[in-house]
């Protein structure tokens, strides 16, 4: 074998074996996204059965005088979610609706929040999870840290709401992981 057969052979091997990594890599970014998407699903279906367990009469229940209202709890979340995933600049975040904190405003609301929300983080990238983005206050956060900072908020505000119902004598609904 001459050399310039040699190199070529060379060459070859190696723009093949980085493909290979490339697309292994890529594989792993597409797995990495599926199981955040699962969790934002996971999501939607633990948020909306808190929302449902509580009666419609008590979405304006305050376990005291500066809370907000159930409704207003779960809105809330909603809006927080709108905003650490609206900061990736795939799309706005569906409104809250005004001055109504009723029961089929609200589980509206989160519906479409939601589905807005898994529809941005199935859109993700590797690219965008390493990117830094403006946070609003503070430093400026990767687009994983993003994700965890909604996650985290949703985790603690869902829990509020979990409360309120524990208040007026409803068994939050289980979580399924």
């Amino acid at each position: 074998m001459n050399r310039r057969t040699a190199l070529q052979s060379a060459v070859i091997a190696a723009a093949a074996a980085a493909g290979t990594r490339i697309a292994a890599a890529a594989d792993n970014d597409a797995k990495e996204i599926a199981i955040l998407v699962d969790h934002w699903k996971k999501s939607k279906d633990f948020t909306l059965k808190v929302a449902e367990a509580m009666p419609a009469e008590n979405y304006d229940y305050k376990p005291f005088a500066d809370a907000r209202p159930f409704g207003g709890e779960l809105q809330h979340l909603g809006q927080a979610e709108g905003f650490y995933l609206g900061r990736l600049g795939k799309g706005a975040a569906p409104a809250a609706p005004r001055n109504d904190t009723s029961k089929e405003a609200t589980v509206k609301y989160l519906n479409a929040l939601y589905d807005w929300s898994i529809g941005v983080v199935g859109q993700l990238t590797d690219a965008d999870l390493t990117r830094t983005f403006g946070a609003g206050r503070g430093p400026s956060v990767t687009g994983l840290e993003l994700l965890y900072q909604a996650m985290i908020h949703t985790a603690h505000t869902r829990g509020y709401g979990e409360m309120y119902l524990r208040n007026k004598g409803v068994v939050p609904p289980e979580y399924s992981v």
